[in-house]
């Protein structure tokens, strides 16, 4: 997929499946997203992330380096006929924003959960990103409610 570089050029962008040995990358990038991580901590989340087949994590890579990070979970409700795909986390190298990068990979999530016979996508983002909320409106996301969340802890 076709992307423009910062500098004007067209890149190609990569979607693939995230494996360990994108650990750095992930945890910068988690990093960038406000979610402070090592990349010690990675591997263990891919593994639980792989372990019930109902999620992924793709990465955007141009050239040799991953430019982007989205994951993508799957969940039986309800109230739907279908499953629906929760995009839980999407974010842009801070040198590559603005290059189509999220756009490819909100794509790719969009793909991955039509294949997997979902009929809904939905994120949740936080209510200060405004950048983030004119984003997924462009992209084709609507804002369809608010999100209430509480830590637990013990």
């Amino acid at each position: 997929m076709p992307g423009l570089h910062a500098d004007g050029m067209i890149n190609q962008i990569e979607m693939r499946k995230a494996t360990t040995a994108d650990a750095d990358a992930i945890a910068g990038l988690l990093d960038q997203l406000g979610y402070p991580t090592t990349s010690a901590q990675v591997p263990a989340r891919l593994d639980r992330l792989a372990g019930g087949g109902r999620a992924t994590v793709l990465v955007a890579q141009q050239e040799d380096r991953v430019v982007g990070l989205a994951t993508v979970h799957m969940l039986s409700v309800l109230n739907r006929n279908r499953d629906v795909a929760w995009l839980t986390a999407l974010v842009v190298d801070a040198s590559a924003r603005k290059s189509g990068v999220g756009r490819a990979l909100v794509e790719a999530v969009e793909s991955f959960a039509r294949q997997a016979g979902c009929e809904r996508l939905s994120v949740t983002t936080h209510e200060h990103l405004t950048d983030a909320h004119k984003f997924y409106l462009r992209v084709g996301l609507q804002q369809t409610g608010r999100r209430f969340g509480k830590m637990l802890t013990g």
